[in-house]
């Protein structure tokens, strides 16, 4: 499930969510997801309008080629969702205290790559910029222990 804002605040499941992004669909509906997620790389796209982005903030990103949130992160970064941009990681470990672990060194090289595409990293939500009027989805990714 994951926690999406825009007019109005509502818990979506993942494909839902990723129908909706790809759909362009300016409103939030849930159970509209197809029966299967697809890549959406080989299809052409129309070029996307800032209005009709949505702007992905992952909450939880964990560590590079291990983490789920990273996982998803990548997803969208690399086109599988051709509506989203990740404009935000919050990663309040590896630009914390474990910043200086192994993990948290892989994390800093992955997160200074990313740093050349626009993406802000925060280690806070409250930290993170917010563009006024954009739609916005936060991706909440963590450990059940978290």
């Amino acid at each position: 499930w994951t926690l999406c804002a825009g007019a109005s605040l509502a818990f979506i499941r993942e494909t839902d969510m990723l129908a909706l992004l790809a759909s362009g669909s300016a409103a939030l509906t849930v159970g509209v997801a197809p029966s299967t997620a697809r890549s959406t790389r080989a299809v052409s796209q129309p070029a996307m309008s800032s209005s009709d982005r949505c702007a992905v903030w992952v909450v939880g990103c964990g560590v590079p080629k291990r983490g789920m949130g990273w996982y998803h992160a990548k997803q969208v970064i690399e086109g599988d969702v051709p509506n989203a941009a990740v404009t935000a990681v919050v990663e309040p470990w590896f630009l914390g205290a474990g910043a200086d672990s192994p993990p948290g060194k892989a994390f800093a090289e992955w997160a200074e790559a990313m740093k050349e595409k626009g993406v802000a990293f925060c280690d806070s939500v409250d930290a993170v910029p917010v563009a006024e009027g954009e739609r916005t989805l936060a991706l909440i990714s963590g450990r059940t222990a978290d």
